[in-house]
This record gives structure tokens, C-alpha cells and sequence, in this order.
């Protein structure tokens, strides 16, 4: 059986992990930096969204980055641009969800962008954002693109850096479980204890490690010093 037991755990270690879909709050602070706007070689296509469909009114949450937000605001030359969060059910097959802000003009949004959600290992994130600009008569002129991939670890806030843009994002489990422990771990766990209750590891009484017996009562108790 012990010539097997390394092949077991190995095995544990390459098998894959299966992600069910799990609940999380997403949620992301868009914002212009200082300086002169970069403009994309190309404004932003008609089919920006590519079908992705906004979070349904169900799925909004109160926003917990508000701190950062008020920050960004107060902060000469930022300006935010878009400050949203919702409920997302985010697991192995990637779901893109569209964005937007402010009115519709020309088909275009001032702000209009996609997220893109897997989990792996991580939450693995596709941001695509484009900042529009319209002329006199309301038509399309120009745009900023922000395109940014990101691995988000759960409840750790990330900053996506653009030469005039910026992005916050962060994603919370909604429904946080223990962690389980690795299959690998847990057998490794059980053969030492295996081995720890095996005869002659660890004396159970008497021997050299053991604590002196305590005294019958009515009998003296052992001298400790030198006779």
C-alpha cells in the first residue's frame, strides 16, 4: 500500500477542479485621469456589446466602494465615470455583461463597455470600456477604448492603469463557504495519523518520555535527589 500512496497523491494533484457557478458582488469604479484624453485610432463599433445584456434590476447592490469613489471625486483633474454593482452568478463558462452610462446618442452611450467573468483558479476578468464623444449635432466623434484582462483574487480590490483612464474592480463571494481541504492534504493527513498510532511509534505509558506516576496515597513519594 506505501508504494502506491505516492502515485495517489499525485493523481489528487493533477485532477481538475470542477467550479460550480457561485454568487458574487461585482463591482467597478470607472473613472478619467489627469491629462489630455487618448483617443482610439477607431471610435466604438455599433455592436460594442456584441449581445451581452445588462445586469437585470434584480441583481443591483448597494455599493461598498463608496470611500474610494468620494476620493476620486475630491482628487483635482479625476472626474468618475461610471460606478456600478451587481449580483453575478460566475463560474467555468465566461459570461460578458453590458454596461453603460448617461444618455443615448447616434447608438452610443457616453459610457459603454462589457465584463467578461470566468473562474478558474481565479475570477478571470475581460474589461472592454469606450468613452464616447459627440459633435454639435449628436453624432459620434471620437472615442477612449480601455481593454484590460485582469486575475482577481475574492474580496481583493485591483487597479487597472490607462494612459487617461482607470478602473477599481472588485468581486465578493456572496455566499462565502469554509474552505475545503486539498484531497492531496487530507490523505497525507490521515497516514501520518496512521503512522503516529502504529505499535511502538509513541509509548502510551512508561518509557523514557513518559511523566513520572503519581504517588499512592498512603505510600511516600519518590525522592529526586541524588542518594
Amino acid at each position: 500500500m506505501r508504494l502506491f500512496r505516492p502515485l495517489l497523491l499525485s493523481l489528487a494533484l493533477l485532477a481538475p477542479t470542477a467550479f460550480a457557478d457561485e454568487p458574487y458582488q461585482v463591482e467597478l469604479i470607472l473613472f478619467q485621469q489627469t491629462g489630455d484624453a487618448v483617443l482610439a485610432s477607431q471610435p466604438a463599433p455599433d455592436d460594442w456589446a456584441r449581445g451581452a445584456q445588462p445586469p437585470s434590476a434584480d441583481s443591483a447592490r448597494p455599493t461598498a466602494l463608496d470611500a474610494q469613489a468620494n476620493k476620486l471625486k475630491e482628487t483635482e483633474g479625476f472626474r468618475v465615470l461610471m460606478h456600478k454593482a451587481w449580483r453575478q452568478d460566475i463560474g467555468e463558462t465566461p459570461v460578458t455583461i453590458a454596461l453603460s452610462e448617461g444618455k443615448k446618442q447616434d447608438g452610443h452611450f457616453p459610457v459603454e463597455g462589457t465584463v467578461t467573468l470566468s473562474q478558474q483558479r481565479f475570477i478571470d476578468a475581460k474589461t472592454e470600456f469606450w468613452i464616447n464623444r459627440f459633435d454639435q449635432e449628436g453624432l459620434l466623434a471620437g472615442s477612449q477604448r480601455m481593454n484590460q484582462d485582469v486575475a482577481l483574487k475574492n474580496s481583493v480590490l485591483a487597479y487597472l492603469d490607462h494612459p487617461s483612464l482607470g478602473m477599481l474592480i472588485k468581486v465578493s463571494p456572496l455566499n462565502a463557504r469554509p474552505a475545503q481541504p486539498n484531497p492531496a492534504e487530507l490523505e497525507e493527513q490521515q497516514i501520518q495519523q496512521q503512522e503516529q498510532q502504529a505499535p511502538g511509534a509513541t509509548p502510551p505509558s512508561g518509557g523514557f518520555d513518559a511523566p513520572p506516576s503519581a504517588p499512592v496515597e498512603g505510600e511516600p513519594a519518590p525522592s529526586t535527589q541524588d542518594e
